[in-house]
């Protein structure tokens, strides 16, 4: 029995003193890293300390809100990102012959639209401007005013051979309304 005892002792001497050298390395190595960090500290730290630095950062998250601001305004529906093309494809679609577009305006992100052109028959113009309602870029453009005049006859027969007409949707402030009175 003094001898199980004997080797059980023997066995957790051994075990402890290999427990002991493997902190002593631990510490070792700790004191190593210690040491390679505060030189590493004392090399760098002051550039990372820096007021420069500190502002330059400071300066740049600043640009960055500010850059994310204008992203915000721009996916807005204050401005069109979109571009005029898709009026314009509306637009070429939805040909009615004796029917063409004299002039295009479109203002913003098409708040303001004035459509301007010329019919060699009247009748084709509401048509027209019915077809164009069914475009997707188009629908939901309500024009405010709309206005038809025959042009002046021509020379050789008398008659007027075609009619203009203007079509406008509302303005920023408001319809084209009558003018405003003053007191």
């Amino acid at each position: 029995m003094v001898l199980g005892i004997g080797l059980m002792y023997g066995y957790t001497y051994w075990q402890v003193r290999q427990l002991r050298m493997d902190v002593a390395q631990t510490d070792k190595q700790l004191a190593s890293l210690t040491k390679r960090l505060d030189e590493t500290m004392s090399q760098f730290g002051e550039r990372l300390q820096s007021k420069d630095l500190q502002a330059q950062v400071q300066k740049l998250q600043q640009q960055l809100v500010e850059k994310q601001n204008l992203q915000q305004v721009l996916q807005s529906a204050q401005f069109n990102t979109q571009g005029f093309s898709g009026y314009f494809i509306a637009f070429a679609r939805q040909h009615i012959p004796e029917v063409w577009i004299t002039g295009l305006d479109i203002t913003g992100a098409a708040e303001q639209l004035t459509l301007s052109g010329r019919s060699t028959n009247p009748e084709l113009v509401p048509r027209y401007l019915q077809r164009l309602s069914s475009e997707t870029r188009l629908s939901g453009i309500e024009f405010q005013s709309f206005q038809m005049t025959r042009v002046a006859a021509d020379g050789k027969s008398g008659t007027a051979s075609y009619v203009e007409f203007m079509a406008k949707t509302a303005t920023a402030a408001g319809p084209a309304a009558a003018p405003k009175e003053t007191p």
